[in-house]
């Protein structure tokens, strides 16, 4: 499989949609995906004009767009399918959706049938569009799908070539983690893609009588942090269908050009732990 790196550019807002793609061919990753929020190049209100817009100026400087990190809930998508066909029309292939929250007052069951109906409906609009819909896995009390067993429970029986998910590592770390091979292998043809960020523990000694003890965890690059990326990576190349490597940067907000440093080291490292060959010049 050769894997295909696209960058979740949330820190890089800044820059104009021409800084942006300098930015990526410096580092070379093969794609960014068409991030659908206020205050980037996407945003939710000027969809239909800015969408093209960003997918012709990326492409012109040879930079793919195949994945939209967007918003967009299938309750929503079922009332107005308008950005689908625009998306299709553009050649994106895959979008990110919005997420399911967790509700204390139903019973988990329930929300979980709930969910699994509102993707079955989105299925059928993403194959009419010839979309594929993926769900993040991703951390935090008030989300519904945090692991690969929750995710397979509302998947069963849907179509894999409209509805997948991406798994977080770094992200689900914080509920506790699990082993990312095996929720692979549970998820078989749902898995669609992987978010690439990490995490460093740390402990304030000042705060050991709270509940959490003190402890807390900081996005950091791939090559500094906790997860195994080579196990993740080799999990991940055994297999024989794409898959979107979704590198997602989240450290060093405030200081543009250490980002971008950073990533590129850590970009590097990341080729490296999914199998690619890396130049001397990019190792250094």
């Amino acid at each position: 499989m050769k894997p295909f790196f696209s960058l979740f550019p949330k820190m890089l807002g800044r820059l104009t949609m021409e800084g942006l793609a300098d930015t990526m061919q410096q580092i070379g990753l093969d794609g960014v995906d068409l991030v659908v929020r206020d205050g980037y190049w996407v945003t939710p209100g000027g969809f239909t004009r800015e969408a093209p817009a960003f997918v012709r100026g990326m492409q012109s400087r040879g930079i793919r767009v195949e994945l939209a990190t967007t918003s967009y809930t299938p309750e929503a998508l079922a009332k107005d399918a308008t950005p689908l066909a625009v998306m299709s029309e553009i050649g994106i292939k895959s979008f990110r959706t919005g997420y399911f929250a967790y509700r204390e007052s139903v019973p988990l069951r329930e929300q979980l049938e709930q969910a699994s109906g509102e993707l079955e409906q989105l299925a059928e609009l993403c194959a009419k569009y010839r979309m594929k819909a993926i769900y993040q896995v991703h951390h935090g009390y008030s989300q519904l799908i945090q692991h690969s067993f929750a995710a397979l429970a509302v998947a069963q029986g849907l179509p894999p070539e409209h509805i997948g998910f991406m798994l977080d590592p770094g992200n689900q770390f914080h509920e506790g983690r699990e082993h990312t091979g095996k929720a692979i292998e549970l998820l078989g043809d749902y898995f669609a893609a992987i978010g690439v960020k990490d995490v460093m523990p740390s402990r304030d000694p000042n705060r050991s009588h709270m509940p959490d003890k003190g402890w807390s965890a900081a996005w950091t690059p791939c090559d500094e942090g906790m997860l195994n990326w080579r196990d993740i990576g080799a999990a991940v190349s055994k297999l024989d269908r794409p898959v979107i490597i979704n590198m997602q940067p989240f450290y060093h907000p405030q200081n543009q050009e250490q980002h971008i440093a950073a990533l590129s080291k850590e970009f590097a490292y990341i080729r490296q732990a999914f199998g690619e060959a890396v130049s001397e010049h990019e190792r250094a």
